[in-house]
C-alpha cells in the first residue's frame, strides 16, 4: 500500500499512546477525522482531548483518520489501497458518529473528500436510516451555513462536555430497530451549543449559544498523547495555560470565541507538565494561549519549570507574544530562544490604536533589539495588509520600523474581516489591490540601505480572498464547494495544490461574484452568521 508514497509514516498507526480497542457489536464508533494531512492533524491540540475523552469511555471505540496526500488518493481512487481509520482500519460508513475538526476554511473541500472517500453521502439530505451521523466543531462553526448542506449537526463553542451529551444520546437511539437516525438528531437539537441545520428536525432557531468549559483546573487534559513516527508540524508537548485573551484586539476573531478568559492555575500545570513529560520523551514544552506573556504568574511558572526540567534538558518554547508583556529578565535559561515572534499588525502607531493594539513602535525596537542581544536568534514580525483605514504612509511605517531592528523577517498577511470580529462588517482588498500594496512593499525594500537582510513573506493573495469569502459564507458558498470538490480541487491549504483558476471557473458556474462576499455589510443587515452568539 505505502509503495511510492512520499511519507508511509502518516498512514500506518501503532504509535506510541495510540489507543487500540475491540470492534464489537454494541460499541458506539467515532471516527475523528481532521481535513488535513497528518503532520497539520497531529499538532492540534483540541483532537488530542477529544480523542483521550472519548477513549477513556468503556463503550466507546474512537479512531483517527487524516486527509490523504494526493499520492495515496491517487492509489485509493485507483483501487490500490483504502482510505481507513488509522486505529481499527476501517471505513467512514462503518463508524456511528464522524466528527470533522474545521479550523481553516480552505480545507473544506477536504471534509468532502473525505466523506467520498469513506463513502458517506457527501449531502446529509441524502443520508438515512442507519447512516453515520456527521457532526462538525471548531473554529470553523462560528458560520455555520457555509457547510449546512455537509453537516448534520454542528458543536458551537468548547466540545469537552459537548461531545460526552452527544455520544449519550446518540448510543441511546443507536441501537433501535427503526430509523435511529432521524431521533438521535431530533434529540441533539436539544443540546446546547448544537445547531442541527436539517429544517425538518431542528426546532426554530432565534440563536445558538456558544458552550464553554468554565474551570480549565477541572477540565480534561490529555497527559500520555500519541508520539508520532514521523516529524510533525508542532513536534513537542503543548500545555494550555489559558482559555481566551484579555485583550479586546478589533480585528480578532479569537479573542471574541475563546472569551471569557480562564486562567490554569500553576500547581495543575506542573502536575500536567510532569504526567506529559514522562508519558512522551519529549524534550520540549510549549506554553499556548492566545497571549502567553498575559499569564499572571509566568514568572512563578517559568521559575518552577526550571526547578523541575533544567536537569533533564528539557526546554520551554513561547508562541507569539505581545511586545508590552514581553520581558526578557523572567525568561531563564529553560526558555528556547531559536526565535521570538511578535505580531505588530500595523506598521504605524496610528493605525494600531484603531485596531486597539496598544504596542507602539518604540517599544517594540527596543524589546526586539534587546532580545538579539540577550540569545535570542533572530525576530520575526507579523503585519497585515489591508486594513481598515490603511494609508500608503502606513506601509511606509512597516518598512522604516523593521529597519531599525538587527536582525528580522516579516510575514505581511492580508486583512480579512472574520465573522464576530470588531470588523465583521468591514470590507477587504481585492485580489488586484493587495497585489499593488504587496509590490509597493517590495520595491521599498528593495530600496533599503545595501547590507541589511529583510526576509519578507507574502502569502497568496488568491487563497487570502477564497479563505474570506468562505468565511463570510451562506449556503451558497457551500454549493461553490461542492463544484470545486467535483472539478478535483483537493488541499486548498497548500500552496503548491491551490487552483485558483478552478474557483475562478465556479464562481462563474454557480452565478457568485466573490466581491458580494468582500464588500461592507450595512447595520441593519442579517448576516449569515447572526443567529450565532459569540
Amino acid at each position: 500500500m505505502t509503495d511510492n508514497i512520499l511519507k508511509p509514516g502518516r498512514y500506518i498507526n501503532g504509535e506510541w499512546n495510540s489507543v487500540h480497542k475491540e470492534w464489537k457489536e454494541g460499541v458506539l464508533k467515532v471516527a475523528l477525522c481532521f481535513p488535513d494531512i497528518y503532520e497539520i492533524g497531529m499538532s492540534h491540540l483540541g483532537m488530542k482531548i477529544l480523542y483521550g475523552i472519548l477513549n477513556q469511555e468503556e463503550d466507546v471505540v474512537c479512531d483517527r483518520i487524516f486527509a490523504p496526500w494526493s499520492d495515496m488518493e491517487k492509489k485509493i481512487r485507483l483501487g490500490q489501497a483504502e482510505f481507513l481509520s488509522l486505529e481499527s482500519g476501517r471505513r467512514l460508513k462503518e463508524f456511528d458518529i464522524i466528527g470533522f475538526s474545521l479550523q481553516y476554511e480552505m480545507n473544506f473541500v477536504d471534509v468532502l473528500n473525505m466523506l467520498d472517500l469513506g463513502g458517506v453521502p457527501i449531502f446529509s439530505n441524502q443520508r438515512s436510516g442507519h447512516d453515520s451521523i456527521v457532526i462538525a466543531g471548531g473554529v470553523g462553526v462560528f458560520n455555520p451555513e457555509v457547510m449546512a448542506d455537509f453537516i448534520d449537526v454542528f458543536v458551537v463553542g468548547e466540545a469537552e462536555e459537548a461531545i460526552l451529551e452527544i455520544v449519550s444520546v446518540v448510543r441511546s437511539w443507536m441501537l433501535d430497530p427503526g430509523c435511529w437516525r432521524t431521533k438521535a438528531l431530533e434529540e441533539l437539537s436539544k443540546i446546547n451549543g448544537v445547531y442541527v441545520p436539517i429544517s425538518s428536525i431542528q426546532h426554530p432557531v432565534s440563536s445558538i449559544k456558544k458552550r464553554i468549559i468554565k474551570n480549565l483546573d477541572t477540565a480534561y487534559f490529555p497527559t500520555n498523547p500519541i508520539v508520532p513516527y514521523i516529524q510533525i508540524v508542532h513536534d513537542r508537548i503543548g500545555i494550555e495555560i489559558m482559555r481566551g485573551c484579555p485583550h479586546r484586539c478589533r480585528f480578532c476573531q479569537a479573542s471574541k470565541i475563546f472569551q471569557p478568559l480562564r486562567i490554569r492555575s500553576v500547581e495543575k500545570i506542573l502536575e500536567i507538565t510532569s504526567r506529559s513529560v514522562e508519558n512522551t520523551g519529549y524534550e520540549e514544552i510549549s506554553l499556548l494561549s492566545l497571549s502567553t506573556c498575559d499569564y499572571p504568574f509566568m514568572e512563578e511558572l517559568v521559575r518552577k519549570l526550571e526547578e523541575r526540567f533544567r536537569a533533564l534538558g528539557v526546554k520551554i518554547s513561547l508562541p507569539s507574544l505581545r511586545v508590552e508583556t514581553f520581558n526578557n529578565d523572567r525568561m531563564p535559561g529553560i526558555v528556547k530562544r531559536a526565535g521570538l515572534t511578535f505580531a505588530p499588525e500595523a506598521g504605524s502607531d496610528r493605525l494600531r490604536n484603531r485596531l486597539n493594539k496598544t504596542m507602539e513602535n518604540e517599544d517594540i525596537i527596543k524589546k526586539a533589539n534587546l532580545a538579539l542581544k540577550s540569545g535570542w536568534r533572530k525576530v520575526k514580525l507579523y503585519f497585515m495588509l489591508g486594513l481598515p483605514d490603511e494609508t500608503y504612509e502606513d506601509l511606509d511605517a512597516i518598512i522604516e520600523l523593521s529597519l531599525q531592528i538587527k536582525s528580522v523577517s516579516l510575514s505581511i498577511n492580508p486583512f480579512i474581516p472574520k465573522p464576530h470580529s470588531g470588523f465583521e462588517r468591514g470590507a477587504m482588498d481585492d485580489v488586484n489591490l493587495l497585489k499593488d500594496k504587496q509590490r509597493y512593499l517590495l520595491s521599498r525594500l528593495n530600496a533599503k540601505p545595501s547590507g541589511k537582510r529583510i526576509r519578507v513573506d507574502f502569502p497568496v493573495p488568491e487563497m487570502s480572498v477564497i479563505e474570506a469569502v468562505i468565511s463570510r459564507g451562506d449556503r451558497k458558498v457551500g454549493g461553490l464547494i461542492y463544484r470545486v470538490w467535483e472539478k478535483g480541487a483537493r488541499l486548498q491549504a497548500w500552496g503548491e495544490c491551490f487552483d485558483y483558476k478552478i474557483w475562478e471557473e465556479c464562481f462563474t458556474e454557480c452565478g457568485i461574484d466573490p466581491k458580494d462576499y468582500l464588500k461592507k455589510r450595512l447595520d441593519d443587515e442579517i448576516l449569515p452568521w447572526s443567529f450565532v452568539e459569540a
